[in-house]
């Protein structure tokens, strides 16, 4: 009885089996799209938490690496008497101009689904997006121009913002940020000093601290299911398509508008 069941089923539905060796064909190939986006993404997160971690030591070690780990404000503003202008507007531009395309293009390429992942991931609020994106939508370029961040690059990809308009606005941007950043540091430069050499002379103590601290947030945000790690790049991809499958059907960031 269940050998006749079988014909059955493929006559009820000839091109099932077919459709699912499709997918299963076209999985590979969206596994290694993703990753593509996802391995740099967490080399970017894991060298940002080791510069949080230490960063009291590379303050006086190599001030320089903390360009290439963040690009907090605070982060530059301290270490700006501490290097070369040429290394700080080489570093603090660079980084943000080499980081932009992988955010922008990951947006690009998967839209709202990106916007929710990384909500969930990095740990954004679902009303600081919505409210982010409403504004984005209005003041686009000038919020590209004067402010960074992980969730506007998304937004500029996920809204179909063109790539010859977002890179140049954010280079002009980011260059005149930096800029300020660096004359204020220049005024404040005898007060900054004092604080980093503070900070150096008790290195061996306040970065165990530090490192502490960090633990705690990363032990913290893996019990809530964020965070980034290489570790378990395969489940970061299975919430990726999780997400994706929880948004069809419904109106998303790239959606074109509905009529009043």
């Amino acid at each position: 009885m269940g050998d006749s069941m079988k014909p059955e089923t493929t006559a009820a539905d000839p091109g099932a089996g077919a459709r699912e060796a499709a997918v299963e064909r076209g999985r590979p190939a969206r596994h290694v799209h993703l990753a593509w986006f996802l391995v740099p993404m967490v080399v970017v997160f894991a060298s940002a938490q080791v510069g949080r971690a230490i960063w009291p030591s590379l303050l006086d070690s190599a001030p320089w690496a903390l360009l290439l780990l963040s690009s907090n404000w605070t982060r530059l503003l301290i270490v700006q008497p501490l290097v070369p202008a040429a290394v700080f507007f080489g570093l603090a531009i660079g980084r943000i101009m080499v980081l932009a395309p992988l955010y922008y293009g990951f947006g690009h390429e998967y839209g709202d689904a990106a916007l929710r992942w990384g909500e969930r991931k990095l740990g954004t609020s679902g009303r600081y997006i919505v409210t982010v994106e409403r504004y984005f939508r209005r003041f686009g370029l000038l919020i590209v121009a004067v402010w960074w961040s992980v969730v506007v690059c998304l937004l500029a990809g996920a809204t179909g913002m063109r790539a010859r308009v977002f890179f140049p606005v954010l280079l002009v941007g980011t260059a005149v940020r930096v800029t300020l950043i660096y004359f204020l540091g220049d005024v404040l430069s005898d007060p900054i000093t004092e604080v980093a050499r503070f900070i150096s002379r008790y290195a061996l103590i306040i970065t165990p601290i530090t490192i502490a601290l960090t633990a705690l947030q990363l032990w913290y945000g893996r019990r809530r299911d964020r965070g980034l790690s290489l570790d378990d790049l395969e489940d970061l991809e299975g919430g990726f398509e999780e997400t994706q499958a929880e948004l069809e059907g419904e109106a998303t960031v790239t959606s074109p508008p509905e009529p009043d």
